[in-house]
């Protein structure tokens, strides 16, 4: 009988006979079931794969409208063959033709098969044409980049030092940086020796690593709604079932999670505290002491990702959760990429030492350690004071691209949609009225050279569609004038309306 390795994912959405029906297609279309070839009878395939008979019936019968199988009464199920083309195609075969295909789509682990491109979300690489106001996330500002600085650092490195950095470093990374992370976060009103920290690279890694040490398969893990859809990616490699908690103007509803956590065994807790992703709100101290008590109350873990923190246009600055942990209980990322640029991928973890350890065992066997040319480019940044100078920088000119992003959005908005006033970080959360149509708005805009990051993107597949993420970050305050004006432009027209009827921040 014919043997297929086939593992149906039964933690997926799609029902099994319908992962069935596409892995016999994609078979079938390599070649690798060529045309003629007689399928087990489906009482036979079921026993051999652990399925119904009548998911295998469903598949076949499936197939057989498509007119990929051809049913025979009395003789079995086949790959259909028209008239003459499959004699003539094994003949007219050449020694120098192709090999058939390579069918991947069966052998891939439950693992793999769980990773997504989230809905709505575009690379950069992947464009088409290129976009005059490119309003996604996960940018800065270019022209703002302490090149001087950088260029020293990096020479520095290059030139006396490199004898002390070349040799191989472990998964912690370079004792000098951390010894210079742990002396800035004291800004971040957290005090930690140089052992208590790691070097990874970027913050999305240290997520990564801390769901591959606390999730197994089918555990519970809970997620801001909306919310940083790299974690969720993190979270769903490591079959992690993420639980959606909502964000309000003062951060995570406790309230929410405390109900979540009453009800069932959550493993882990992210939350962007300082600055939230995407809406930039701040948790409030009473929510942050709730939080902590819950956490100390379910023994559960959080991992606060420290997003944006150092980002802040009004107000004091906004401590750290870690600040108020007394049990060690909050795992802690930050990164560089942000402050300088995305491509620098490099970043940190505070955590407790029995965490930290099994976290860089798990790294040691993906990557080893982080580049050392640009871990000790940034240590010579730190102690300089390069990173302190250029911050103060980029906070002035974020500052007036905010500013301008604001008023150009009360200026050109219809009624009906709203949005945030963040005190900080890279962008402001938009909420369109009822009724329009999230993709045809989103083409629209595309067509006119205009890109922003769709709801979607943060809230899941087909929760997000009235809501979308505008970066000012990359943008002078003209430019965002001018892409702000043409997209209430395009809101408007789907609207009925003209810009004589404006909309309103929210708190």
């Amino acid at each position: 009988m014919l043997e297929l390795a086939f593992t149906p994912d039964r933690d997926h959405l799609e029902p099994v006979y319908c992962q069935l029906r596409d892995f016999l297609r994609a078979l079938i279309v390599a070649e690798r079931l060529p045309p003629g070839a007689k399928l087990p009878a489906t009482r036979e395939l079921a026993t051999s794969l652990g399925l119904s008979r009548n998911t295998v019936t469903q598949a076949y019968d499936e197939l057989i409208a498509d007119g990929v199988l051809a049913a025979h009464v009395g003789q079995g199920t086949f790959v259909a063959t028209p008239a003459g083309v499959g004699a003539a195609r094994r003949t007219e075969r050449r020694a120098d033709e192709p090999q058939r295909g390579f069918v991947w789509s069966g052998l891939f682990a439950l693992r793999a098969r769980a990773l997504t491109v989230p809905s709505g979300f575009v690379p950069r690489e992947g464009r088409r044409r290129s976009m005059r106001w490119d309003f996604r996330g996960g940018q800065v500002a270019l022209d703002t980049l302490p090149s001087a600085d950088l260029r020293r650092a990096y020479s520095h490195v290059l030139g006396a030092a490199l004898p002390t950095v070349a040799g191989l470093q472990g998964p912690c990374g370079l004792t000098a940086l951390r010894r210079e992370i742990a002396r800035y976060l004291v800004s971040r009103g957290i005090a930690c020796e140089t052992a208590d920290v790691a070097v990874v690279n970027g913050a999305q890694q240290a997520i990564d690593l801390a769901a591959r040490v606390l999730l197994d398969p089918g555990d519970s893990v809970v997620l801001e709604q909306p919310g940083y859809f790299g974690a969720r990616l993190a979270f769903t490699a490591c079959q992690a079932n993420v639980i959606a908690v909502d964000v309000d103007e003062d951060g995570l509803v406790t309230d929410d999670l405390a109900r979540v956590l009453r009800a069932r065994r959550v493993k882990l807790v992210y939350t962007t505290p300082a600055a939230q992703s995407p809406t930039s709100a701040v948790m409030s101290p009473a929510r942050r002491r709730a939080l902590l008590a819950l956490a100390d109350e379910h023994q559960v873990p959080i991992l606060e990702d420290d997003y944006d923190s150092e980002l802040r246009y009004e107000g004091p600055p906004i401590a750290a959760l870690k600040t108020l942990d007394r049990a060690g209980q909050v795992l802690y990322v930050g990164t560089f990429s942000k402050m300088l640029f995305p491509g620098l991928r490099v970043g940190y973890v505070v955590a407790a030492p029995a965490l930290l350890e099994k976290m860089m065992l798990a790294r040691w066997n993906a990557d080893v350690t982080t580049n050392v040319i640009a871990q000790a480019a940034l240590a010579h940044l730190l102690a300089t004071g390069g990173l302190t100078r250029h911050l103060k920088r980029v906070r002035t000119v974020y500052a007036a691209r905010l500013a301008s992003m604001l008023g150009a959005l009360a200026a050109t908005m219809p009624d009906g949609v709203t949005w945030t006033r963040p005190r900080g970080g890279h962008s402001v959360w938009v909420t369109l009225p009822p009724g329009i149509d999230a993709e045809s708005l989103l083409q629209s805009a595309i067509d006119a050279g205009l890109h922003y990051t769709p709801g979607d993107v943060f809230c899941g597949p087909g929760r997000g569609d009235r809501h979308l993420a505008l970066s000012f970050a990359n943008h002078t305050p003209a430019a965002i004038t001018a892409g702000i004006t043409l997209l209430g432009d395009l809101v408007g027209r789907r609207l009925g309306v003209d810009h004589t009827s404006k909309g309103s921040p929210r708190p």
